[in-house]
């Protein structure tokens, strides 16, 4: 059977201070699954758990990004045909730090890491490793296969865009050539890894987006389907206009990719 686009696993709210939408609420995005026909989506609004301590934090968006205040939207609207998950996106610092207990996942249905997120000078990748394209590939793959060695439950944990526009931050460099020097190598013993966790992989929007992009980051995602990873779709939509022809995308990406559904993550349920 096809890959089922049943799903979005990857939405902001107005809670995310990237979003300025203070229309995409919680009953909107609902709304949006339901025409959607979709059976389930997940919240991932970003997040810093305030226990873990971060150099650089105090000036940066995520200080506000507490358990409080992204749990504020609880509960969640449901309907009969539509499971509406709490999740959240959590970043990974320029120290290697998750902003995440082992502990607090239980907060969560899902949780997404972006290791891409390297657009944030100072907190997330130190400044002076902006200086090549040889660098940021050299932090993507330090980056993945540090939160690969945690001890964490990775059955509900998804790494989001991998491919992502976000990794050249505010430099001149090229994302391309970032992508293209990661080798084939380095791919397969992460994605052989994060198979054998049972991580999920995001197919996102953006990364769908536009030939060229595709061009360079389609290799990614085959060899994560070559050694067994599980996907998953977001959107990673901030307003309700990113809420609009997801559906297109999403199926090209599993077209691209020739998607079953047995390739499909899945949330597991909670204990």
């Amino acid at each position: 059977m096809k890959f089922q686009i049943n799903h979005d696993y990857h939405i902001h709210s107005w809670i995310s201070p990237c979003s300025q939408d203070p229309e995409q609420t919680p009953e909107r995005i609902l709304e949006y699954a339901v025409q959607n026909g979709f059976t389930e989506i997940c919240l991932t609004d970003h997040h810093w758990d305030e226990s873990v301590f971060a150099d650089g934090l105090a000036d940066c968006f995520y200080k506000e990004q507490t358990f409080a205040k992204i749990s504020s939207v609880l509960p969640l609207p449901q309907t009969d045909k539509v499971k509406f998950r709490f999740g959240c996106e959590i970043d990974l610092d320029k120290n290697m730090t998750l902003g995440i207990t082992k502990a607090h996942f239980d907060r969560f249905d899902f949780v997404i890491v972006p290791i891409t997120h390297m657009h944030i000078s100072g907190f997330t990748v130190a400044k002076k490793d902006y200086s090549s394209e040889e660098r940021i590939a050299e932090l993507w793959t330090c980056r993945m296969n540090s939160v690969l060695d945690m001890d964490i439950p990775f059955e509900k944990l998804g790494f989001a865009h991998l491919t992502c526009i976000l990794m050249p931050g505010e430099a001149n460099l090229d994302e391309a050539k970032i992508l293209d020097l990661i080798p084939d190598e380095a791919l397969y013993e992460i994605f052989g890894k994060a198979g054998r966790k049972k991580a999920g992989i995001e197919l996102n929007l953006d990364d769908f987006t536009g030939q060229t992009h595709i061009d360079h980051a389609l290799r990614f995602y085959r060899i994560a389907k070559e050694c067994g990873c599980k996907f998953y779709l977001g959107s990673d939509a901030h307003t309700t206009d990113n809420l609009e022809g997801t559906c297109e995308i999403f199926e090209k990406a599993v077209n691209l990719l020739d998607l079953k559904d047995e390739d499909r993550f899945v949330i597991p349920e909670s204990k």
